[in-house]
């Protein structure tokens, strides 16, 4: 079954529980008034028909809480159950990414991000950390540092550190004290793009 087909399944199972739920609280609100409204007319006198409207408020005013709070459960169903797919999605492109890096394609665009983080950082020495599978690979360090030359117009220096780092792929870049960081790596990637990815799977599977 495609992601969409699944996605619109378990959103139609959400929204039945959550019609359910609404259902139930609005017999529960009529049986409420229908009771009071029993008990209205069969208390005998004078007193009959302030009974009455006194009941038929007060059972309004239940039907309407409880219906008010079935609308909220129903829709944290809904809500719920589209951050489990939204979550699922993310979790699917990360699976991706790390297939990625195992492929002839990874190391260029690792290249793309030394560079950008170079770029970032403004040139000049900067040190990059990789993880270790990523130190092994033959990359076109003259060529970055020429890339980034000629974008911040500083003479650039790329060395590779011997510090690794933990994760899918991407690099860290540092300035050569240490001072000013850039974070390229798949990880903080994401994290930093967290809220943005979240709003556009959003807008592709349930708009």
């Amino acid at each position: 079954m495609e992601l969409h087909g699944i996605t619109d399944t378990i959103l139609q199972e959400a929204k039945e529980a959550a019609e359910i739920i609404i259902k139930e609280a609005q017999e529960f609100g009529d049986s409420i008034l229908e009771k009071q409204r029993q008990i209205a007319i069969e208390d005998a006198g004078t007193q009959r028909s302030l009974l009455l409207k006194k009941a038929a408020n007060e059972a309004e005013v239940n039907r309407l809480r409880k219906l008010a709070k079935a609308k909220m459960t129903a829709n944290w169903i809904v809500l719920s159950k589209k951050e489990e797919i939204i979550s699922a999605v993310l979790n699917e492109a990360k699976k991706r990414l790390q297939h990625m890096t195992k492929t002839e394609k990874y190391a260029s665009v690792l290249e793309s991000l030394i560079i950008s983080a170079g770029i970032s950082l403004g040139g000049n020495s900067l040190e990059v950390i990789l993880n270790e599978a990523d130190s092994a690979l033959s990359l076109p360090f003259k060529k970055m540092q020429e890339e980034i030359r000629k974008k911040t117009g500083s003479k650039t220096k790329l060395a590779l550190s011997k510090e690794k780092i933990q994760g899918m792929g991407g690099a860290i870049l540092k300035t050569a004290n240490g001072k000013i960081v850039m974070d390229n790596t798949y990880e903080d990637i994401f994290l930093r793009r967290s809220q943005e990815l979240r709003l556009k799977i959003s807008e592709i599977l349930f708009q």
